[in-house]
């Protein structure tokens, strides 16, 4: 099978790392568009129990945006045809649903465990989520 639109979900981990660079490498062979997504995971009960407000998430989202450049630099310079977002909602709904649905991805690449050790304990982990939910085939890299 060959994927047109490949998604990779960034978010600074090693794991991510690994993931970032398995994906631009398909990306090369099979001649896809490369997305590279980096999600600021707004949750809401932290918005209630911390006072955490909008401002908040912009302010992380736009120093993420700037570690995200690091990345797409690096796969335009291996030849990729990349973009990047920065995206702040949900990590599970946005990499398994909302952006798979919205740019045709027929290919999620994630690193198998994330940055954020507590929320998997809590509620699972974002990756598991992913290979359940999303329609489209799903790359799990360690």
């Amino acid at each position: 099978m060959a994927y047109k639109n490949i998604l990779v979900g960034i978010d600074g981990s090693k794991r991510a790392d690994r993931a970032f660079e398995t994906a631009v490498d398909l990306a090369k062979v099979f001649s896809a568009k490369l997305y590279l997504v980096w999600v600021v995971n707004r949750d809401r009960g932290m918005d209630s129990s911390f006072g955490v407000n909008e401002d908040f998430y912009q302010d992380f989202a736009k120093r993420t945006k700037k570690q995200l450049q690091i990345y797409l630099k690096k796969a335009q310079d291996k030849g990729a045809d990349a973009s990047a977002t920065v995206i702040i909602g949900s990590i599970k709904t946005v990499l398994a649903y909302d952006f798979p649905d919205q740019h045709d991805i027929d290919l999620i690449v994630l690193g198998s465990t994330g940055i954020n050790a507590v929320e998997k304990m809590l509620q699972g982990s974002h990756t598991d989520y992913v290979v359940r939910h999303a329609k489209a085939d799903v790359l799990v890299v360690k």
